[in-house]
């Protein structure tokens, strides 16, 4: 068992003076809860976490009326730790809440990354985000990986759907030969195939990344690119819509988690549930208006923002001549847990919800 961070609860009771009042003063309890996250709140799936999750729980909780109390300290854009460590520290306590990057933790969460072994699946995050959440619900190896790692998984975030953004233009499959593309953790399995060099970063890392030269470019999210301003060192933007991609979630230490009373419990993960469904919304709101953004505010620099589709054809070559990268993932998987059920299981709900993936994943596993 990770060793329990401090983990503050105060009570004062205050007894009644006057006579004649009956029953006892409700007691006071104040939480101390530090919220932290490796990436700025510039981005939506950590903004929501300021601007919404917070203020719904402390209104829910103030409304049990039972003098609970909840004290927030708030440290974004990497203050506490950076894009490689969120898993280890929400799980041992360096922050209470916090954005777990999935995507970067493959080999604690291996499970957990079932949507990156299946690009071209859909680009409608809302509906990846709808069966992540139900899948952390229902498929107990994925409970089991968040459990372990000492964290009680909240609420699945996710990103608007993947393109190109380079420094040179890009206009079929054939192009990616030998380029070097920043991606972050498993999301480089997509260029498999290709000859392209996977360069591993983040939103955090992309710009410089691309300006010294350790990459060309990157597959990556215009909610992303905008606000970080990365189209000014990629100005070639080519969409491809490789698709939307579920990436971790919001998590709280499960020490801290465990301290709160029952009744805030529930509140906790319920908020985190309404952080994932308005993440989704919010995403598919704000995508069309970003790469219209990027466009234009890139539009009077050394080299105009230039956003063009892939050559006809060549989204569709991308999928099906890239090696079948979840059948590989689920035989490297297998003495793991379930991994080839898993991706049945996401792939058919998908089709449920109406998807019609470019690639069948699933099929012959």
């Amino acid at each position: 068992m990770m060793k329990k961070r401090t983990f503050v609860a105060t009570a004062l009771a205050t007894a009644l003076m006057a006579a004649g009042m009956h029953g006892a003063a409700q007691a006071q309890q104040t939480f101390k809860l530090t919220v932290a996250s490796s990436h700025p709140a510039t981005l939506p799936w950590v903004g929501l976490m300021s601007t919404l999750f917070i203020p719904e729980v402390t209104k829910r909780v103030e409304a049990l009326n039972k003098g609970y109390k909840i004290e927030w300290k708030e440290a974004y854009g990497g203050q506490l730790y950076k894009m490689n460590a969120t898993l280890t520290s929400v799980g041992s306590g360096i922050a209470d809440i916090g954005w777990v990057f999935a995507n970067l933790e493959s080999a604690k969460m291996p499970l957990t990354q079932f949507a990156t072994v299946t690009p071209f699946a859909s680009g409608d995050v809302r509906m990846l985000l709808e069966v992540a959440n139900q899948m952390n619900e229902s498929v107990p190896a994925l409970k089991a990986e968040w459990d372990r790692n000492n964290v009680v998984f909240l609420g699945a975030s996710g990103v608007d759907t993947y393109h190109l953004f380079t420094k040179a233009p890009i206009a079929t499959y054939a192009d990616l030969n030998g380029k070097k593309i920043s991606a972050p953790g498993a999301v480089g399995l997509w260029l498999k195939g290709s000859g392209a060099v996977p360069v591993d970063g983040s939103l955090t890392s992309y710009y410089t990344d691309i300006q010294t030269g350790v990459s060309e470019g990157t597959i990556s999210i215009a909610t992303g690119i905008l606000p970080n301003k990365i189209y000014e060192v990629a100005p070639y933007v080519t969409t491809v819509d490789i698709g939307a991609l579920y990436n971790g979630g919001m998590a709280m230490n499960k020490d801290s988690f465990g301290a709160l009373p029952p009744e805030v419990q529930k509140i906790i993960k319920e908020v985190g549930l309404m952080y994932s469904k308005t993440l989704g919304d919010t995403l598919m709101q704000r995508y069309e208006a970003a790469l219209k953004s990027i466009q234009t505010q890139g539009a009077s620099q050394s080299v105009p923002v230039k956003v063009a589709p892939m050559a006809p054809g060549e989204r569709e070559k991308w999928a099906t001549t890239m090696p079948d990268i979840a059948a590989e993932w689920t035989k490297a998987n297998a003495s793991r847990g379930p991994a080839a059920q898993i991706v049945k299981t996401y792939m058919e709900e998908l089709r449920k919800r109406g998807a019609k993936p470019l690639r069948d994943w699933d099929r012959g596993l």
